[in-house]
């Protein structure tokens, strides 16, 4: 049961169009042993029947933006109406076990800075979501590179590690990932420039320029449905995935003007021929 009048934990969750998952995942909070937290959710304008299943929990504060504001934006919203000392924040394609809570709290009073849980698919298996900061390399082994759509996805190559021990790592995805209210509102909360996609990695960055850490805890994990949403709208998925990539380049290389310029048109030319394997249907069993 949630205790909403001080909770140490504010699980903030951003939803659009997650009819088949928002349920298993608040029902997975409602089995959490960590008592003290708050659950805020923020619907980003759905048009399936998300509403009303989250209108039938009682014990979450939801609010329902006519229009798609971003993943970005709607975080830092719900971060704005937070009362926890901690924010969690969680994909509604997610189920936690029971001590997710608990353990992440327990972690982060005796660990400053970020702190990730692991995520895995239903069967278990590892799902790589800590990562080197990027490069071009990385991006051209990514999974919505045209290697990656085919098949030929390289953990590795696109920069995931799997450590197996508790770690600092430079990035991890903010599929799951917890950090005190206080901190992510110093280091700026997350750029809203970034509307779908690497708003997590520029957070990270801010992080690391700080000397604060990123942890990840791989015996911690967390049930992660990949692509639960974007595989319903693969090209708009691409699209916003190719268009955050290239501001997080350029944000952080402003002034390398003829690099910038020669990464748009590749980013292009990998957009459209990533669609075009999309619309042909030829395109990975791991989709």
């Amino acid at each position: 049961m949630n205790s909403i009048s001080a909770p140490k934990i504010s699980v903030l969750i951003v939803t659009y169009n997650n009819e088949a998952t928002i349920g298993a995942c608040l029902d997975s909070l409602s089995r959490q042993t960590f008592e003290s937290f708050e659950t805020l959710v923020w619907d980003n304008g759905s048009i399936d029947s998300t509403i009303d299943v989250l209108s039938r929990y009682r014990n979450i504060r939801h609010t329902n933006s006519p229009r798609n504001i971003g993943f970005a934006a709607a975080v830092n919203r719900l971060a704005e109406k937070a009362q926890g000392k901690y924010l969690f924040i969680l994909n509604p394609d997610c189920s936690c076990q029971p001590n997710t809570l608990e353990n992440l709290e327990r972690f982060s009073q005796s660990h400053a800075g970020a702190v990730s849980p692991a995520l895995v698919f239903p069967n278990g298996a590892v799902q790589p979501s800590a990562r080197r900061f990027p490069s071009i390399k990385n991006y051209i082994f990514s999974r919505r590179s045209p290697f990656g759509t085919l098949g030929y996805f390289d953990f590795a190559k696109a920069g995931f590690i799997i450590p197996d021990k508790p770690s600092m790592v430079p990035f991890v995805s903010a599929t799951a990932l917890f950090i005190e209210k206080e901190l992510f509102d110093d280091v700026g909360r997350f750029d809203e420039r970034f509307f779908l996609y690497y708003e997590d990695l520029d957070l990270c960055r801010r992080l690391y320029e700080r000397n604060i850490p990123v942890w990840y805890l791989p015996d911690l994990r967390v049930v992660h449905l990949l692509r639960a949403s974007s595989r319903k709208t693969p090209i708009r998925s691409l699209y916003y995935h190719h268009r955050a990539l290239f501001k997080y380049f350029t944000k952080y290389n402003p002034h390398k003007y003829i690099n910038n310029i020669a990464l748009f048109f590749l980013m292009v030319g990998v957009f459209f021929f990533s669609m075009l394997i999309y619309l042909t249907g030829i395109r990975s069993s791991h989709d």
